[in-house]
């Protein structure tokens, strides 16, 4: 076998969308990561783990205690990992400014203001903390995404100034706290990489020259990259960040944040090229990230496809057949019945259709049936026979004893988008044709039947979650496939009325449905929860 190509290789595992893994869970990804390779893992927490003298910092969110860090980080050495700290220090902090004690350092957005005192102590309190839990000294400290930076409070405090001058003014002060505590600094390139080229991906100016005097040369750059499958592009981007820097390192993406199904299908093109790239380029540092994006709905043993194949791939083998028997050797299933677990997004898929990132079956479990947000886009007649198909194929999965609750999960979720996927056009046509009979068959059927295989699939992913993470953020769960559950009893009761003369007609149904957030020509796909049940305030 050969030997991977860099190195450092590993992998980033978010802890922060609601989805804590548990310490078990953790021990079992190091051992299967070990075995491929990995040597490297950066737990990712905004604000989920314990900090000393922030009692409010990442209360009730299932943080970490330091107790469980170190038995984390004494677990993955043992395993040949380093454990690696990624946090924020600048933006992506929104759910500590609920706290009256953090919205007094909140900028804008979910960015800290930059300059205040308590910021710092804070951050020092970060760093402090962190010292006494992981045994490394690198860390990820963030830094990225933060594009309204001063122009909140400190705007109000300090007239409006270049968001390039504000950054260095807090970095500097981050790494001199950072290095009080003996560590080595990464953090995301988007920031510098707009300043100097306009954009991360796309370019329109080259003022590398004038910016890389901005980067601190004893700070790593991190090339974040999740959305390509040109060979050439991930190379000219690294150049690019290495106009900026010689410290430069590489963050892919393994796709676990579109809902609840893995994407290993996007993440196999895209990991392959970059690892072709990276090889190409010399890059000695590089990671995939297995994002938790609205919700953390996801589990990332989902994707080990997608992390089998990469690690053959930082090996320079990229013959699919040979690691699909390595797959089936190490984990005892066959890969291809593996992969399946992200069919359930694959509904209106066509062969030869190349790769997306699409979430129909997140997207139409929530669109509401009465105001169907997603409506116009539904083919009708192709979910139902589809999701049964897939069921039967996903059923065979549950036999597995490690991973039987994944296919459960999905195979449920399945079940329950045969009625539902369609249910809300199927509504709407049967009211606006005064087809009553038809309407009738659907709310006196397929309505009970949505209710009852939702709760299924509840019943279902709830064993997934407390099989994986710890219960906090579940609730969330609860609110959201509760409240699908509640909703489909009101829109039968609705019909019902309807039917029996009570009303005499549903004003939701008297509406015309427009295409989708109104963007014409699209698919369906949206992950974000916050608008698929609703055009209200959620």
């Amino acid at each position: 076998m050969e030997k991977i190509a860099f190195k450092k290789f590993g992998v980033m595992i978010d802890c922060s969308r609601n989805a804590v893994m548990t310490v078990p869970a953790f021990k079992k990804m190091v051992e299967i990561l070990s075995s491929l390779g990995y040597n490297t893992i950066r737990l990712y927490t905004e604000d989920t783990y314990e900090v000393d003298g922030e009692p409010y910092f990442g209360y009730l969110r299932g943080r970490y205690t330091k107790d469980e860090i170190r038995e984390m980080d004494a677990f993955a050495r043992q395993h040949g990992v380093e454990l690696i700290p990624c946090i924020q220090t600048l933006a992506h902090l929104g759910t500590i400014f609920r706290y009256v004690e953090y919205s007094k350092i909140r900028d804008v957005d979910d960015i800290v203001l930059v300059g205040n005192e308590r910021t710092y102590t804070l951050i020092d309190n970060m760093f402090k903390t962190i010292s006494q839990t992981f045994s490394t000294k690198n860390i990820h400290i963030g830094m990225d995404e933060a594009f309204m930076l001063g122009r909140g409070q400190y705007s109000d405090k300090n007239g409006l100034l270049p968001r390039a001058e504000i950054i260095k003014k807090h970095l500097d002060k981050v790494l001199e706290i950072a290095a009080k505590y003996g560590f080595n600094c990464e953090i995301w390139g988007d920031m510098y990489m707009h300043a100097a080229y306009g954009g991360n991906y796309t370019f329109d100016k080259d003022e590398s020259e004038s910016v890389k005097k901005l980067v601190p040369q004893n700070l790593k750059l991190c090339y974040w990259d999740y959305y390509h499958t040109e060979v050439s592009h991930y190379e000219d981007c690294i150049r690019k960040h290495r106009k900026l820097t010689d410290n430069v390192s590489f963050a892919g993406g393994i796709w676990t944040w579109v809902g609840f199904c893995p994407n290993n299908r996007y993440s196999l093109e895209i990991s392959k090229a970059a690892a072709v790239a990276c090889v190409n380029e010399s890059v000695d540092e590089v990671y995939f990230t297995m994002w938790g994006d609205n919700g953390g709905e996801c589990s990332p043993f989902a994707v080990l496809p997608s992390l089998v194949a990469a690690s053959e791939f930082a090996r320079g083998n990229f013959d699919m057949e040979s690691i699909k028997k390595l797959f089936k050797e190490r984990f005892s299933i066959d890969f291809d019945l593996f992969a399946a677990l992200e069919k359930p997004d694959m509904v209106y898929a066509k062969e030869g259709d190349p790769a997306d990132t699409l979430c129909p079956a997140k997207t139409m479990l929530f669109t509401d049936p009465l105001c169907g947000i997603c409506d116009a886009l539904v083919e009708e007649g192709v979910a139902p026979a589809y999701y049964k198909k897939l069921a039967k194929t996903l059923k065979n999965g549950e036999k597995d004893e490690q991973w039987g609750y994944l296919f459960k999960s999905m195979r449920t979720l399945c079940e329950a988008l045969a009625v539902r996927f369609d249910l809300g056009v199927k509504t709407r046509n049967a009211y606006r044709n005064g087809e009553r009979g038809e309407l009738e068959i659907i709310v006196k059927k397929d309505y009970p039947a949505a209710i009852r295989k939702i709760q299924l699939f509840y019943d279902a992913f709830e064993e997934f979650w407390m099989t994986e993470k710890k219960p906090f953020g579940f609730e969330v769960q609860d609110i959201r496939l509760g409240g699908v559950i509640q909703r489909l009893k009101h829109c039968k009761k609705t019909i019902e009325k309807y039917l029996a003369g009570e009303i005499d007609k549903i004003d939701e149904l008297e509406q015309e449905i427009l295409a989708p957030l109104g963007a014409e020509g699209g698919k369906i796909g949206y992950n974000y929860y916050g608008v698929l049940p609703t055009a209200s305030v959620l």
